[in-house]
């Protein structure tokens, strides 16, 4: 007879639990789909971009990245492991001091790029600002394109080639990120920018896919977007220090790390009860 505690972690299992690989896409794409509309609301729909206010900033970012794009990513995430259908290295969550080594090599390459881009200032509390308002973005970006719904369409199509594993994954997250740009202000919901963001995307997909580190994915992935940021944005609005902005910033920060811990204590703890069962 089951004893209490592993009736409870089966009990809790079957909570957290996706039934299948198919049920993981569509369940990945009502996340993308909550994400999308919340940042049409609270960003797109009033151009939030172009006449940014403080207390727009943090309900937009504090609603459609953290709470959606990072809290409720946690959640499918979580039932993503649960069901045995990825592994926390698969989601790009490993170990410190490869995490570290990656972080390394994507901010070389990444601030490489931008300076590619001639950015429009190379003022510090520019860069700052910059860096600090695009993270909160990029983090629920990486997260809900490309950790939740690329690792849920490589579920699905599990057992293909490796060319077919590596492609379809790539190319559908791409896609993704690209129709995503529509929720957004101007000028980053016109046609043919969201087209074109589509080719930094394709470089984010080939780090992730290729590398397997989320805060490496991150880390270069808000490299790609601060230029376009920066020449969307009034210069004067970045030329002075943006505390809360530091502030929404690190409570995002902090949210992936929370993410990550959660996932891990998590996994530890799922693994040590089918140990002992």
């Amino acid at each position: 007879m089951k004893g209490k505690p592993e009736r409870d972690h089966i009990a809790e299992r079957k909570l957290w639990s996706i039934s299948s690989e198919t049920a993981a896409v569509p369940l990945s794409l009502v996340l993308f789909l909550l994400w999308t509309a919340a940042t049409y609301l609270l960003e797109g729909r009033i151009g939030l971009l172009r006449q940014p206010t403080l207390i727009g900033r943090w309900i937009y970012v504090v609603v459609a990245n953290i709470l959606i794009g990072t809290v409720a990513a946690a959640w499918v995430l979580r039932s993503l492991l649960n069901s045995r259908l990825v592994t926390l290295d698969q989601l790009g969550f490993r170990p410190l001091g490869r995490t570290l080594f990656a972080v390394v090599m994507a901010a070389v390459v990444g601030f490489g790029i931008f300076l590619l881009q001639k950015p429009v200032s190379l003022e510090s509390v520019v860069l700052l600002n910059a860096f600090a308002q695009v993270l909160q973005t990029s983090i629920a970006e990486v997260l809900v394109c490309w950790v939740v719904v690329g690792t849920s369409v490589e579920a699905l199509i599990r057992g293909k080639s490796r060319v077919i594993s590596l492609l379809v994954p790539i190319l559908a997250t791409d896609l993704l990120f690209g129709i995503y740009h529509f929720s957004h202000s101007a000028p980053f919901n016109q046609l043919h920018v969201a087209f074109f963001l589509m080719i930094p995307g394709l470089a984010t997909s080939l780090i992730y896919f290729l590398g397997r580190d989320v805060y490496a994915t991150i880390l270069f992935h808000n490299y790609l977007g601060m230029t376009g940021v920066m020449r969307s944005v009034e210069l004067s609005f970045l030329q002075h220090p943006l505390y809360l902005i530091y502030i929404l910033t690190f409570i995002s920060v902090t949210g992936l790390v929370g993410i990550h811990i959660f996932l891990l204590v998590k996994g530890n703890s799922r693994d040590k009860t089918k140990r002992t069962a």
